[in-house]
């Protein structure tokens, strides 16, 4: 009876370990802060894409300047629904910006996007910058072997915390001498995990193994 007693206590207290620690996970990713039109849907657009210049408003939520942008439509595969950018329209290299708010100070968060490259046309790497407040991160995308119908998606985090509770989001091309940029498509943030997941799920296990041995040991 005192082996069933401590066996009880012990797996009730790992309960609630795992409990704890799966209900910080979800606590960590639940606060995401909200960007707008991150993935690009706003405006509903028409034709396979519409170029925007530098000063346009038409892109919701954003600021365009540097060169142009093109907004596509079904020019090509879209990462998530049904819109995402160029962000060489004309040719030279365009930024998009805005100021995203809601961070709590000293939380560290993850800026995600998708990243391909338009494929139709060289270089071959696609450059960009991506920068939120005072960190910032330069990705390429490889086009080789990809087609408009397969652009090959990538995701790309970028990890921060946060100086302010607003903090200055943006993209940049880096590219010379084209009108074919790397293509961007669901801008997002997420808190930064505290505990990941898993660890949780291997706590569970080893709790799950403790508990077989005081039983065969009674």
């Amino acid at each position: 009876a005192f082996l069933r007693q401590v066996t009880w206590g012990y797996f009730m207290s790992i309960r609630t370990i795992v409990a704890a620690l799966a209900m910080t996970t979800i606590a960590s990713t639940a606060g995401a802060v909200a960007v707008v039109n991150g993935g690009f849907e706003d405006p509903s657009g028409s034709g396979s894409f519409n170029t925007y210049s530098a000063g346009s408003t038409a892109l919701t939520g954003w600021t365009i300047s540097g060169a142009s942008i093109d907004h596509i439509t079904n020019y090509w595969q879209n990462s998530e629904g049904q819109r995402s950018i160029d962000m060489q329209g004309n040719g030279g290299n365009a930024t998009i910006s805005q100021s995203v708010s809601g961070f709590s100070v000293g939380q560290s968060y993850t800026l995600m996007f998708d990243m391909a490259g338009n494929p139709a046309g060289n270089p071959a790497v696609k450059k960009l910058i991506a920068s939120i407040g005072g960190t910032s991160g330069s990705y390429t995308f490889d086009k080789t072997g990809k087609t408009l119908s397969d652009m090959g998606w990538e995701t790309m985090t970028l990890s921060f915390v946060a100086g302010a509770t607003t903090l200055s989001l943006a993209f940049s091309a880096d590219n010379s001498g084209t009108s074919f940029g790397p293509a961007l498509d669901n801008v997002r943030i997420v808190d930064a995990p505290a505990v990941p997941l898993p660890a949780a799920g291997f706590l569970l296990i080893g709790a799950i193994g403790g508990l077989g041995l005081m039983r065969r040991k009674g």
